[in-house]
């Protein structure tokens, strides 16, 4: 697949009888510049590298996050990359994927999902107190989810900043550009963020469908950022902004035949089973790096900002929160990614104790 990657950045030269249909598909993309490094590894050789974080984020395997997880090792990079920026330097954190509308007055309008505001705001607060400048940036949908997520910890919600731009290539650069000037980040931090796809450019979700209408293009923030900053984002199932370094892995929709991976690029992708899970991580890596353990966030903080989030109006994203899509009570309707709120704060509980017998035994 790199060959065909390369040879597509040579198609304003050719003509496209000269390319094989999977080399077209290449072609496409646009906005995405090449990825700074191949990310292209068999599963078998990842977990014989995987870090006692991977094996946290890793834990849930439905959803084929083994086809497409990120180099073993790259939650401790970011968190790394982010402890190398000086103190009181400038970080953006977006998210923002609307699953569903609902009617409000007659109107249509988009509901944001419980994965990603309270990843965002947990990584956010814990970077903050390490004494960085934290912004959120999100539709204006979840930035509503990001406010209550904020308030539910006792945070300043005037941080939070909306991102007003339509599917328009002049009006999204436009937006994408007044943001950067006003926050001037030295890093990105995208968590669960919806992503254009590299193949036609329009969003879709895990089932296929397009969802364009219901989340405005803030993915460009990355676009336009890329080259001036780091960038790190994190994902879980492969149609988020940041996740095209890994997309030659990515499955196809449920649908079996729709390109979902995304087509904007960052620094370092990190995947976990759930992104709030992944956002978490790397603040928490950075923590536990300086020591400072009573930073990382606790699983009373994930239970109050999910919570949050629910009450906020955003749902959970497999049920979309209603009880027929639940599989017989499978999958959790009030929770994340189909697993109630208590289940996510056992897993930043364990991943607190992992990072502090880490540090003990000098691996991190």
């Amino acid at each position: 697949m790199d060959s065909q990657r390369d040879a597509s950045l040579k198609a304003d030269n050719l003509t496209n009888d000269q390319f094989s249909p999977t080399q077209l598909m290449h072609v496409k993309v646009s906005e995405a510049t090449k990825p700074p490094t191949s990310y292209i590894t068999s599963l078998t050789s990842q977990t014989e590298t995987f870090t006692p974080i991977d094996y946290i984020l890793a834990s849930y395997n439905m959803r084929n996050l083994s086809k497409f997880y990120a180099p073993p090792g790259s939650a401790e990079k970011a968190a790394y990359a982010l402890l190398q920026l000086e103190k009181d330097s400038p970080i953006t954190i977006l998210t923002g994927f609307c699953v569903t509308e609902r009617l409000v007055d007659s109107e249509k309008m988009p509901v944001a999902e419980t994965d990603g505001p309270p990843g965002a705001v947990l990584a956010g607060e814990t970077l903050r107190k390490l004494s960085y400048h934290v912004s959120y940036v999100a539709d204006p949908v979840t930035c509503n989810v990001l406010r209550a997520c904020l308030k539910s910890i006792a945070a300043d919600d005037h941080c939070v900043h909306e991102f007003y731009a339509r599917h328009d290539e002049e009006e999204q650069i436009a937006e994408a550009h007044r943001l950067i000037n006003l926050l001037k980040p030295k890093a990105m931090i995208a968590g669960e963020l919806c992503s254009r796809s590299w193949n036609d450019g329009i969003r879709h979700n895990m089932k296929g469908k397009n969802i364009n209408d219901w989340n405005p293009p803030v993915d460009e923030m990355l676009v336009q950022f890329k080259g001036r900053g780091i960038i790190i984002a994190v994902g879980d199932g492969g149609n988020e902004a940041g996740m095209a370094n890994l997309k030659d892995n990515i499955p196809l929709a449920s649908d079996g035949k729709t390109i979902m991976a995304s087509g904007v690029y960052s620094d370092i992708p990190v995947t976990s089973w759930n992104s709030n899970l992944g956002l978490q991580a790397v603040a928490s890596i950075a923590a536990a790096i300086e020591s400072r353990f009573e930073l990382i966030p606790t699983a009373d903080q994930v239970i109050k900002t999910i919570e949050a989030a629910l009450d906020a109006g955003a749902v959970e994203g497999v049920t979309q929160g209603k009880q027929e899509n639940s599989l017989n009570g499978s999958y959790a309707t009030r929770g994340v990614d189909g697993f109630a709120p208590y289940v996510h704060a056992a897993d930043q509980d364990k991943l607190k104790s992992t990072l502090i017998q880490m540090k003990i035994k000098a691996m991190l």
